[in-house]
Order: C-alpha cells, then structure tokens, then sequence
C-alpha cells in the first residue's frame, strides 16, 4: 500500500500560542492597558498582530499541503479496495469453477469405478470358465496351455495383473483351443488304459473324441472328455481293427477308404 509523508499537524501547540497571542492583545488593548497611548504599547500591539497572521498564513497552507496529500491517500485507496474486490470476485469465480472442475472429476472417477467393477466381474467370470474347460481338455492341449493357464490368477481380487494382460490371457487360451478343435491331432505319447500305462498312437478329433492304438494293433480303443477329464476305454475285438485301420489311413501306411469306427461325439 502507498504511503503519503506528510507533518501532521500539532493543535495543542498552535492552539496554546494563539491562546498567548490573544492574551498579550488583551492586555496590551487601549481597554485593559494604562498605557494605551504610548508608542511603544501601539508597536508591540502591531507585532503581535504581525505574528497572528503569519501563524494563520502557516497553519492555512500546512493545512491545504496536508488536503492534497489526504485526498491523494483517499484516492490510491479507494482504487486499492476496487482492486481488492475485482481479486476477491476473481478468486470467488475461480473457487466456483475448481468445486464444479472437482464435481466433474468425481462424476468421472465413480463412472470409472463402476465400469472397472462391471470389467473386473467380466473378466473374472471369463477365468473362471476357462479354468472349468481346461479340466475338459485333451492333455496335448492343456500341455501347450500351461504358460497361459498359469497366468490365471488364483485370487482375482488379489492380483496385480492388469485388465488387459489377464484379458490377453483369457483371448490365448480360448485361441489355441479353437484351433486345437478345428482340426485332427496327432499325438504319439504314453498313456494310461485300463490301468497299464501303453506307448499309444492317438488322434483327436477336435475336442470331442479321440481314437489311439498301440504298435503293434493290440491295443485299440477311444476317449471323450468329461466333467473331471479325458476318459480311455479299450474297444473289443471286434471294434478293435477299425480303429487300427483309421490310425494307418491318417499316418498314410493304407490308402485312404471310408472306416466305420466306434466312436460318439457328443
């Protein structure tokens, strides 16, 4: 804020000298003074009424110094205080505009929130389906799986996997088995029938059934999976030859001809 240097003035002392003045006209006044008609009383008298006016003409111009300089302070002022009010209105303006900046931010925040609930109960019940298929799957499969099945968390609301890696998760397993079931698969492996773990020679037929034989033809049979996994069942004497011959026709040992085997896709 601006200051104004000014010499206030001092009424105490300017009011006790003209009291002094006034005293010295009285007495020295042809009424109260025996001396009235001297000279000498008329020179004082004339000396003090010198003296009066050059106070007045003092006290007058201090005071029309000291109006100036007050009118200027009331002014500056004034102007400070209109200053001050436009900055107080412009922070009231801006305060309205940060409360309704942070109402839109919290609108948006909730909407996020409820869509990341409705995205997260999404994908969790995509997990939880894929883990339920992955038990119905042939295990030539489910070995390929197993980086993917892995990534499948075991707490979903414990995991610090994001939306979009547990998604990507969820898209590559439903990706390799659709694959898997779109085509015949053959697998040589060690597999367990009817108890006897059996070197087998096995065809899949996507992933509702699955002829497999052994070498030599003695062992023949077929699979189909199940709520709790791929069943193996030896098939009969009879049944046995046409299963064989369906293994040598996909390996190219026969030519291909049309094979009546035993088999039930479901």
């Amino acid at each position: 804020m601006r200051s104004f240097p000014y010499r206030a003035a001092r009424p105490d002392r300017h009011a006790g000298r003209l009291a002094l003045l006034f005293a010295g006209l009285a007495l020295t006044s042809p009424l109260f003074s025996a001396e009235a008609g001297s000279v000498s009383a008329a020179r004082d008298l004339y000396k003090d009424y010198i003296e009066l006016r050059k106070l007045i003409g003092e006290e007058s111009a201090s005071w029309s110094t000291q109006k100036i300089a007050l009118a200027d302070m009331v002014a500056v002022l004034k102007s400070e205080h209109e200053q001050l009010q436009a900055a107080i209105e412009t922070l009231k303006g801006s305060a309205t505009s940060a409360d309704q900046k942070r109402a839109d931010l919290n609108t948006r925040l909730e909407a996020g929130r409820a869509t990341s609930t409705a995205f997260n109960t999404t994908i969790v019940a995509f997990e939880n389906e894929v883990k339920a298929l992955a038990l119905r799957l042939p295990e030539p499969l489910v070995n390929e799986l197993k980086p993917l099945l892995a990534r499948l968390p075991e707490n979903p609301a414990a995991t610090r996997l994001s939306y979009s890696q547990r998604l990507q998760s969820v898209i590559g397993i439903l990706a390799q088995t659709d694959k898997f079931n779109s085509d015949l698969k053959y697998v040589s492996a060690v597999q367990t029938v009817d108890g006897e773990s059996i070197e087998v020679q096995t065809i899949y037929f996507g992933l509702g059934a699955a002829l497999f034989t052994d070498a030599t033809g003695k062992y023949a049979g077929y699979g189909k999976p199940e709520a709790d996994g791929w069943k193996w069942q030896t098939a009969s004497a009879t049944e046995a030859p046409a299963i064989v011959e369906a293994v040598d026709i996909y390996l190219s040992r026969k030519s291909p001809a049309f094979v009546s085997v035993p088999l039930q896709i479901d």
